[in-house]
């Protein structure tokens, strides 16, 4: 289906040769590790600044609803409504959401940071896993040359070379 659709439809794919697809469905909601923060909705609504900021982030509460009778899915509604920013506006994401709780020198980044089920959806997106996947790289290749465990990285030296490599941490205290 998909590979009639490119070639009637789409103009330069008439020729297109379709090599493969997903097999499996996607699944929005993932596990969320536990770190030493989560990320909550609240962070969302006070556009959170933190000491510990790894990067920016603005993308919208992108959440399904969880039940779908007429007046739960009418509150939804009102209410996911609220859950996008203006031009501009941004939510910090802070190291420690990335910090294992229990677990020494363990890193997590992408989709499974700590985070509670309406800021998964926002941060579970592309941009949000760069931001995450490139902070614990840094860190631990920070950590790995001290000798020390990921907790003890110096989070305002990580922010510098963050900034360095072209993240957007506006409120850096270098």
């Amino acid at each position: 289906e998909y590979r009639r659709y490119y070639r009637e439809y789409l103009s330069g794919y008439e020729n297109t040769e379709l090599i493969s697809s997903g097999s499996r469905l996607g699944i929005r909601e993932t596990r969320r590790i536990v770190c030493d923060y989560r990320l909550t909705l609240e962070d969302f609504k006070s556009r959170a600044v933190f000491d510990d900021e790894i990067g920016r982030y603005c993308y919208p509460v992108d959440i399904h609803p969880r039940t779908y009778d007429k007046e739960s899915y009418q509150k939804f509604l009102e209410e996911f409504h609220g859950f996008r920013y203006k031009k501009g506006e941004s939510y910090g994401i802070p190291y420690r959401c990335m910090t294992v709780k229990g677990i020494d020198n363990l890193l997590t980044a992408g989709r499974c940071v700590s985070a509670d089920r309406y800021m998964q959806s926002s941060i579970r997106v592309m941009p949000g896993c760069y931001i995450t996947g490139q902070a614990a790289g840094v860190a631990a290749a920070m950590s790995a040359a001290k000798g020390g465990d990921v907790r003890s990285a110096d989070t305002s030296e990580l922010g510098r070379r963050l900034i360095a490599l072209g993240a957007c941490l506006p409120n850096h205290k270098s």
